[in-house]
């Protein structure tokens, strides 16, 4: 399973994918949302004509990652940052799904 990835819980109603993406940008990925399932993969092929590596250690890979959400969850953000992208979620609850506690009278 390429790439690597976590999912952590960030408060009572959000969730953060982080995907280890070492040595990739913003612009070699795409972030997609369709019918209820998030995708994450890459676009193009990294170009690195003129370049002379001495030492290959970091292969620039492709992959399409999906996940199915849930239909209340929502896709709030993506960030690549430090080679790790970041896609930020809300669980988003209508208020009579919310647990409330009734008085007893």
């Amino acid at each position: 399973g390429f790439p690597p990835y976590n999912i952590r819980k960030d408060g009572d109603y959000n969730y953060v994918i982080e995907l280890a993406l070492a040595g990739m940008t913003k612009d070699d990925l795409e972030v997609e949302v369709v019918d209820g399932v998030l995708c994450g993969r890459t676009v193009g092929k990294k170009d690195e004509e003129g370049v002379e590596l001495l030492h290959r250690g970091i292969s620039f890979r492709q992959f399409n990652r999906k996940w199915t959400l849930l239909d209340d969850i929502v896709v709030n953000e993506a960030k690549m940052e430090n080679g790790m992208l970041n896609i930020k979620l809300e669980r988003v609850i209508p208020e009579e799904k919310k647990p409330r506690l009734v008085k007893i009278k």
